[in-house]
């Protein structure tokens, strides 16, 4: 479902300030694999998303989403495949338009619009009824402003909206950072049941070691723009936070610093 290969990519290329964020990554994503993605602070992880996404553009490799290379797409044209959760539970909303609004225009994702607007009677009930589904409350509050939404409450109408029109992938840049360990438990609960009943392939960048090895099916951890190892199946199910500690110091020959590494180990 997603082939990059030999991506690279360096920030402000010829000057004193010239960062290295990628450096020739290889990376194939099967249909409905679940990857979770970890490291430290620069090490890589969000640019690998705004790369496939198209926010900047790559300096050489190519990405492909199915059979189709997107490496050359621009972004508006990238989101009719892809679906995409940011960190910021204020950014995936239309604050001032109601829930069934911000709805109706993800449901229309990828689809010609004429000059016509207006939810249909069957949207309400289809809308309605993924609402309840969260658990939330939000199904009764249908005709509410986004902005009246708690932080959790948005990100998960956000999650919602990005896989409304199933995407050939789903991109979640540390989506329940922002958000209170209860209320990130809960988005996490309801990203792990959508991706699941969906069978999205999905990337899920995370800070917290724990939640990379609880959920999806592979984990790829990265360092200094490179893919430092890549763990799948009954490895993945076994793994233990310390592991991943150990294993981390084994591949770069140092150990990993929490304050330095911004990596939670809760």
């Amino acid at each position: 479902m997603l082939k990059i290969k030999g991506v690279s990519k360096t920030f402000n290329m010829g000057t004193v300030n010239e960062k290295k964020a990628l450096n020739k990554i290889d990376l194939q994503l099967e249909e409905g694999d679940f990857v979770t993605v970890i490291g430290g602070n620069g090490a890589g992880k969000s640019t690998i998303l705004n790369m496939i996404a198209g926010v900047y553009p790559i300096d050489c490799g190519y990405i492909y989403i199915e059979d189709e290379n997107i490496s050359l797409y621009p972004e508006y044209k990238r989101s009719k495949l892809i679906g995409r959760v940011f960190q910021d539970p204020m950014m995936g909303t239309a604050a001032d338009m109601e829930i069934q609004e911000n709805l109706a225009m993800a449901n229309r994702r990828g689809f010609g619009r004429g000059l016509k607007w207006g939810i249909k009677g069957n949207e309400k009930e289809m809308f309605k009824e993924k609402l309840r589904k969260l658990e939330l409350g939000l199904e009764d509050r249908m005709s509410s402003k986004v902005g009246l939404l708690s932080g959790g409450q948005r990100q998960a109408l956000t999650l919602l909206m990005a896989t409304l029109q199933k995407p050939k992938l789903l991109l979640l840049d540390e989506h329940t950072a922002a958000l209170d360990p209860k209320t990130a438990k809960k988005v996490l609960q309801i990203t792990k049941e959508i991706v699941e009943a969906d069978q999205l392939t999905t990337l899920m960048v995370t800070h917290n070691m724990k939640d990379a090895i609880t959920y999806g099916n592979r984990l790829i951890m990265f360092h200094e723009g490179e893919i430092i190892f890549d763990i799948r199946g009954e490895e993945k199910s076994k793994l233990k936070v310390s592991d991943l500690l150990q294993m981390f110091e084994n591949a770069v020959g140092e150990e990993m610093d929490n304050d330095t590494l911004l990596l939670s180990k809760d």
